[in-house]
C-alpha cells in the first residue's frame, strides 16, 4: 500500500521552515546508515550507494553523472522536488521509503535522540 506525503518540511530538510545555510550539503547532511530526513537520505544515497544514486538521478531528472562524480547541490534540490511532487511513501511510520518515481526511493529513519524535559 502506498500514502500520499503529508509531513512537514522539517522531514524533507530537518529544517522546520525548509531554510538551509549557505553550507555545503555534505556538511549540513553527513552521510549515515540512518538518515533522519530526506535530504540527509539523498546524500547518503550519493555517498554509500552511488550507482543506485547515478542510475536514479539518470531516470528521475535525466541527468548522468560518470562514476566517481559527485552530485552538485542542484541535483540533490532537483530530486527532493521531484520526491515532493511524485508525493509518495509506503507507510507513516520509520522507517519509511520516500519515492522519487515508481523505482527509486530513499528511506528515512525515526530520529533517536531523545529531549530533554
Amino acid at each position: 500500500m502506498s500514502y500520499e506525503l503529508s509531513f512537514s518540511e522539517e522531514f524533507f530538510t530537518g529544517e522546520p521552515d525548509g531554510e538551509i545555510g549557505g553550507d555545503d550539503l555534505c556538511n549540513l547532511y553527513p552521510a549515515t546508515l540512518t538518515p533522519q530526513c530526506v535530504m540527509q537520505a539523498l546524500v547518503s544515497t550519493e555517498k554509500y550507494r552511488p550507482g543506485q544514486f547515478r542510475t536514479m538521478v539518470h531516470e528521475v531528472l535525466g541527468k548522468s553523472l560518470e562514476k566517481g562524480q559527485a552530485a552538485d547541490e542542484t541535483v540533490f534540490w532537483d530530486l527532493l522536488e521531484k520526491i515532493k511532487e511524485y508525493s509518495t511513501c509506503d507507510t507513516l511510520t520509520p522507517p519509511i521509503r520516500v519515492y522519487a518515481s515508481k523505482d527509486h526511493y530513499v528511506t528515512v529513519y525515526e530520529d533517536k535522540e531523545e529531549e530533554c524535559a
